[in-house]
């Protein structure tokens, strides 16, 4: 059974992206709400959860000029570089396939844990 995380009032979810030009957007659902917001590219893009949340499910769709990773994290700083087990911060991570290469316009990314 997956973990459901759960974050304190004020406390972030950050959603680094890596691999230039890996832009798209993010939709975030809690127990409470509905989060949406655009990914700028290798960036620590972030919500700021405005009450106590339970993360249920992100969908992620994006694209990428070349090959690049997306990483769920509670820290601010990505750990997608550093070889071996990431910490527990981290809830997910995906590989983006680089548009240039693959011939895909657009890629989606579901991380569930419901």
């Amino acid at each position: 059974m997956p973990v459901k995380p759960n974050f304190a009032i004020l406390s972030y979810l950050y959603i680094h992206t890596a691999g230039a030009g890996n832009t798209g957007y993010a939709n975030v659902y809690t127990t409470k709400r509905a989060y949406v917001m655009n990914l700028v590219a290798a960036t620590a893009n972030s919500i700021q959860f405005q009450a106590n949340e339970t993360l249920k499910r992100v969908y992620i769709s994006t694209k990428c000029a070349a090959a690049g990773s997306i990483e769920l994290s509670r820290q601010s700083s990505s750990q997608a570089a550093i070889a071996g087990l990431a910490t527990p911060d981290v809830l997910g991570r995906v590989d983006v396939e680089a548009v240039t290469t693959s011939g895909l316009p657009q890629q989606n990314y579901e991380f569930n844990f419901d």
